[in-house]
């Protein structure tokens, strides 16, 4: 069995969450060689020590804080796990069995449970971002010209592979980490909050060929501390800035890659199309609060973002497909 260990992002806020998942960590069937904690600079350490876990202050960011070179980790795969999940004793067991039986580079697990979702939940996904269930028998989760991602509404096995994973919890290959130069993503921390962050990072794996999995019964519990979300979704311009980030993303992730004219038109009339639909539900929520507030926030987005994309900042960035 391949010997892992685990990487654990946080600014050291969660608290009791925190302690569950050192805990849970502890107790794992299979033990890590190190628990590895990189902490956000300026953040005081937890008082609470479980297990062997080591501290790390790195430069604060959550893409900051996961791109990391891990010089000071030598085993065969790196389990990356924020500072809010449980595992469960077998976890981290059942992933690395899952990674040798079906030859994957990576592993993810479904966390989220979006096909577990209630019927308006369904609903609201669909409309307020084009996330939709799809009923393949060989994906679990796949991007889409437009930048959106689907879910398989109906698994009927533990593993699937998939385009992209959740980031709460996910192992990769060391060596397949090291080729991927996850580091050229550091832009999006530049954008206030990292919207997207998991998508990015986890189709460029599939995207430059490497097996990416996702295991539906694995056992993490995600406890959602939110200690950097909140603070985003409660800002006054965090609707501009998830529009910017979509606009990149999708840039980065689909447009830029596509190699004949054909597939670069495909994905910008797939992308004109979601942003018009966005535009209709986003002028209607103005409608409903009475305040051109979102629609007027969604439309500088758009701007702003395209001018991002455009830039010579976002311009020089090493491309997302590795040659």
């Amino acid at each position: 069995m391949f010997s892992y260990s685990i990487a654990i992002r946080t600014l050291g806020t969660a608290g009791q969450k925190f302690r569950e998942e050192l805990e849970s960590i502890a107790a794992q069937s299979v033990k890590p060689e190190k628990v590895m904690v990189y902490i956000a600079e300026g953040y005081p350490r937890p008082d609470f020590t479980v297990g062997q876990e080591e501290y790390v202050w790195v430069k604060k960011g959550m893409i900051a804080q996961r791109v990391l070179d891990y010089d000071d980790i030598t085993s065969d795969v790196i389990f990356f796990l924020d500072d809010d999940v449980r595992l469960a004793p077998d976890s981290a067991e059942k992933l690395l069995r899952a990674m040798e039986m079906h030859h994957f580079d990576a592993i993810g697990v479904d966390i989220f449970r979006n096909h577990k979702m209630h019927l308006a939940a369904k609903i609201y996904s669909a409309c307020s971002n084009i996330v939709l269930p799809h009923w393949s028998r060989k994906w679990a989760f796949l991007i889409h010209r437009n930048g959106s991602f689907s879910y398989l509404n109906n698994p009927r096995r533990d593993c699937y592979l998939s385009q992209s994973c959740a980031g709460p919890a996910w192992m990769i290959k060391k060596e397949i980490y090291d080729k991927l130069h996850f580091d050229h993503e550091l832009w999006l921390d530049d954008l206030g909050f990292p919207y997207g962050e998991d998508a990015l990072e986890s189709y460029k794996i599939y995207r430059n060929g490497y097996r990416l999995g996702i295991h539906y019964n694995s056992g993490c519990t995600n406890l959602d501390a939110k200690t950097s979300s909140r603070a985003f979704k409660n800002s006054d311009t965090w609707l501009r800035n998830r529009t910017i980030a979509t606009v990149a993303l999708w840039w980065r992730m689909i447009y830029q890659p596509a190699t004949s004219f054909a597939a670069k038109s495909l994905a910008l009339v797939s992308f004109l199309v979601k942003i018009t639909w966005l535009f209709v539900v986003f002028l209607l929520l103005s409608l409903a609060k009475f305040s051109l507030k979102p629609v007027t926030q969604y439309v500088n987005g758009l701007i702003d973002g395209r001018r991002y994309v455009k830039s010579s900042i976002f311009t020089k960035i090493p491309s997302y497909v590795i040659d």
